[in-house]
């Protein structure tokens, strides 16, 4: 069967691959979809202490029942030594049959071993059984990796939350990818959360309600640096902007809106930015029929997966090494190979594009400049206070 024809995007050409890859599966029902306890912190601590104590509980019978074997046949032959002991223990829980290595003519020593097969054999058979329904069926796997997920995302700040893995939510988490920001995605379909996982192995994935306290806490929103709320419906995306901001004041918070009025309600509620998609999509089919070379460049610097070129913006904070300097003392393309394309001044807000040689860098002010995300985050760890 012929494979599907390349699909379009701006003006670069699109396999089915790339295309599978940033599409979401569908939601299994309409509506929104039912928060699941996999992503949920005390679940989470719930299953691994469940898992924990299977695994004690088969331990201590383990070894609870070859120390009896062990004491037990020793006290029918205190003669023999301890060595035989043990062996005989050993020879009766696996059942492996061979030779005695003590006196069993005796009543006690032929009762204590009928018990010990018994109650050893079935013990063994209980300790497999569990080690195996681990290693099956994934327990131990999934259990571990939860946990060790959820310990990186307590680890991290300055990070960046995406709310939401459809298809507007895996560009997003693909443009944060590309650009080495830390990530973590709340999603509350299971089948979509499985597609960022299997794409996006390194970034953490919360399987949750995202308009719940609870989840946005354990994502770590009062350590983000922003929340991208890419949620199909606007009362849910209304409810996010409205939680985020008061759990993280400082957050940036850029919502989806799926309608004009929804931009304003979105706005009011709290989101530095609302994004209408069918406003953004018509504004590029404009800019794709008038200025087509301009639009082909800017998806070339986007999907160029050999330059990666970005348009960044770099702040210069009190005390930084930059501020009171000006741009001609400063070497963008030698230092970090950027090309500087404006200064956002922070007094009036005007950009100032292209700036003369002896423009002044106030502290404040972001650098709007044009490179590779390396000499990006080389250039901003430069400019940070006190460096």
């Amino acid at each position: 069967m012929p494979s599907p024809p390349p699909v379009r995007r701006g003006s670069q050409l699109l396999g089915p691959d790339v295309v599978k890859a940033l599409t979401a599966p569908p939601l299994q029902r309409p509506g929104k979809p039912k928060a699941l306890p996999e992503g949920n912190l005390q679940t989470t601590r719930r299953d691994f202490s469940d898992l924990r104590g299977r695994l004690i509980l088969a331990s201590i019978l383990m070894v609870s029942t070859f120390l009896i074997g062990v004491f037990g046949y020793h006290a029918i032959d205190p003669a023999a030594p301890w060595v035989d002991a043990v062996y005989m223990t050993a020879n009766a829980i696996t059942t492996a049959g061979f030779r005695e290595a003590i006196d069993m003519s005796g009543f006690a020593g032929k009762v204590f071993t009928i018990f010990l097969l018994v109650f050893g054999a079935g013990t063994v058979v209980y300790f497999t059984s569990v080690m195996t329904a681990f290693v099956v069926e994934g327990d131990l796997t999934q259990s571990f990796r939860r946990r060790r997920m959820l310990r990186t995302v307590h680890q991290m700040s300055d990070h960046f939350i995406v709310c939401g893995a459809g298809n507007a939510g895996l560009s997003v988490l693909a443009e944060l990818a590309a650009t080495r920001r830390s990530t973590v995605v709340i999603e509350a379909d299971t089948a979509r959360a499985k597609r960022v996982e299997e794409h996006f192995p390194n970034v953490p994935v919360i399987v949750g309600d995202s308009t719940s306290d609870e989840v946005l806490l354990e994502a770590g929103v009062a350590r983000a640096r922003g929340v991208v709320i890419c949620i199909d419906d606007d009362k849910d995306s209304l409810v996010v902007t409205v939680t985020a901001r008061q759990l993280n004041p400082k957050a940036r918070i850029v919502a989806r809106a799926t309608d004009e009025r929804g931009v304003e309600r979105i706005k009011s509620a709290g989101a530095d930015a609302v994004i209408a998609p069918s406003h953004i999509g018509g504004m590029r089919m404009a800019s794709e029929m008038i200025r087509p070379g301009v639009v082909g460049f800017l998806d070339k610097m986007l999907r160029d997966r050999d330059r990666n070129l970005r348009i960044e913006e770099i702040e210069v904070p009190e005390g930084s090494a930059y501020a009171g300097r000006h741009i001609g003392d400063i070497d963008f393309r030698t230092e970090s190979n950027l090309l500087l394309l404006a200064v956002h001044q922070p007094h009036d807000g005007v950009y100032v594009y292209n700036p003369p040689l002896d423009h002044e860098v106030i502290a404040g002010s972001q650098l709007i400049v044009m490179g590779d995300p390396d000499g990006v985050r080389s250039l901003r760890e430069k400019a940070k206070a006190g460096v």
